[in-house]
């Protein structure tokens, strides 16, 4: 099982299962809601099937297909539970000083995101000493589900969806009023920048055990990522 980019995923399934087990076993091990999960497969041609929700077996998908299939995570936006998330996500940023000295509120409210600018420490995944802008949302099952992360510009092997631009956060502030002062922000951020991207962090089940998950998150950029601040840490 394939993530954008590149990310590698091992799973067993029998002959008789179906995709929606498999993007059960998948949410499992990344910590997030299998409805987020779309499945698809490469046709011979090239061509893109979509297999999320197909009640054709695993054994014969991978017949006519092959085993290397690929995933997308889609955004966890549209839940009643985005308010109690915003009010953890604030507990959590006003808790730890470290967040509060390296990242500062996108809105007069933290609980509705984050920012910093970081420079890059791994040229494996970014452009050397340039600076990055990161932005660090509540997701809706924050802190079961990990806060929404947006690269700008992108970084390599760790992001998706990556052409995330003004008119994208703007149309986003419309839907959920809740977040729209920091979402308006991102989009003005943006516009003076280039596209972002989402990215994803494989640790997050391991993160999300976390006293302050945000916290780690935040440190996670820089040891795995190698987005760091200037001392690099």
């Amino acid at each position: 099982m394939l993530k954008p980019e590149l990310s590698e995923h091992h799973i067993s399934a029998e002959y008789g299962q179906t995709p929606s087990d498999l993007r059960t076993t998948l949410a499992n091990k990344l910590g997030v809601s299998p409805n987020r999960i779309r499945l698809f497969v490469k046709r011979p041609d090239g061509s893109e099937y979509d297999i999320t929700h197909t009640s054709e077996s695993v054994g014969s998908l991978v017949q006519k297909y092959g085993s290397i299939w690929y995933a997308t995570i889609e955004e966890p936006y549209g839940s009643s539970l985005l308010l109690e998330a915003i009010s953890t996500f604030r507990e959590h940023y006003l808790s730890s000083e470290y967040l509060k000295k390296h990242f500062h509120p996108l809105a007069e409210d933290p609980g509705l995101g984050i920012h910093a600018r970081l420079l890059c420490k791994k040229p494996q995944y970014c452009a050397n000493n340039r600076p990055y802008d990161v932005f660090i949302l509540p997701s809706v099952g924050y802190p079961n589900t990990e806060p929404l992360i947006f690269v700008s510009p992108k970084v390599w092997h760790k992001c998706c969806f990556y052409t995330l631009n003004e008119e994208y956060f703007r149309t986003k502030a419309l839907e959920f009023p809740e977040l729209a002062p920091s979402l308006e922000k991102v989009a003005e951020m943006v516009s003076m920048s280039v596209n972002a991207c989402v990215m994803h962090l494989e640790s997050w089940d391991y993160i999300r055990q976390s006293e302050n998950p945000l916290e780690v998150v935040a440190l996670a950029l820089c040891t795995d990522v190698g987005l760091c601040h200037s001392t690099g840490a």
